[in-house]
């Protein structure tokens, strides 16, 4: 994808996003004791449910991570990027898609809509800004 449209810039973001919570963190947690958690009640010895961790990011999506990195840092501003990060979080790992009216709560603005035409904004303006690098006449107006 040398040139992506608007709906792949997304796409790579939300990808990025899900890359993020794959990796490992930045700081591990120490070990306090050597006890293995176990439910309280005592009815519940062997009945506790498993639930599996994420598996670990290939190569190929640390390769997509970064750049959809390079795209943030380079070709958007800080409340585009804020904007495009947050959506992406908030989609990851969700088939119904971002939370746009939790995200407008947190932005201070009342409906969900407006945080999303301000996405949408966002990444048309990154696309435009990819897209001047390869035309001299949007580089000039982008530059």
């Amino acid at each position: 994808m040398d040139n992506p449209d608007v709906a792949q810039l997304s796409d790579i973001f939300f990808e990025a996003a899900e890359t993020e919570r794959k990796l490992p963190p930045a700081f591990r947690k120490q070990k306090m004791s050597a006890w293995p958690n176990y439910p309280q009640e005592w009815s519940a010895y062997g009945y506790s449910e498993y639930k599996p961790g994420l598996p670990k990011a290939t190569p190929k999506q640390v390769d997509g991570y970064e750049r959809a990195l390079f795209l943030g840092i380079e070709m958007m501003n800080k409340d585009d990027r804020q904007i495009v990060w947050a959506v992406a979080h908030s989609a990851a790992f969700r088939e119904r898609g971002p939370k746009w009216q939790k995200l407008a709560r947190m932005r201070g603005l009342r409906d969900g809509r407006q945080i999303k035409r301000r996405y949408t904004d966002a990444l048309i303006r990154c696309w435009y800004k990819i897209k001047a690098q390869e035309d001299e006449i949007l580089g000039k107006y982008f530059s």
